[in-house]
């Protein structure tokens, strides 16, 4: 029994984490902000409800991402930097799941190796 209840009560003890924004918890609001895709250079104006050190993007036609903070604590509301791929969801610091789209997919008869852009996920959030 001591076994069961010890993980728990160490769960309950855990403070929650929140992201926070001049002292504020702002998690769980959907605020309006603009969405810059450095692979892309492309600008979206988008919604984006925080939720502890995860951030998820909405944008006009339907579509979201949710991407993993850089940072909790946001001091600049014009660079909250994340990193988040397309068909993927963020575990943890060091783990996503979902899908994964290669070179091949879907398939082509282009068999030209492609270089990875290093900036491929790393997304700039700027709060309006």
């Amino acid at each position: 029994m001591l076994r069961f209840l010890l993980p728990v009560l160490l769960l309950l003890g855990t403070p929650a984490i929140a992201v926070e924004f001049k002292g504020q918890n702002i998690d769980g609001q959907k605020l309006p902000a603009r969405a810059y895709y450095y692979a892309t250079g492309g600008v979206y104006k988008v919604q984006v409800r925080f939720h502890k050190k995860r951030a998820t993007i909405y944008f006009d036609d339907g579509n979201q991402i949710t991407i993993q903070l850089n940072q909790q604590v946001i001091t600049d509301s014009n660079n909250i930097e994340g990193f988040g791929k397309i068909g993927q969801y963020p575990v943890n610091n060091i783990f996503s799941v979902g899908l994964v789209y290669g070179n091949n997919w879907p398939s082509t008869s282009d068999s030209q190796l492609q270089q990875p852009n290093p900036l491929e996920g790393l997304w700039k959030i700027s709060l309006e």
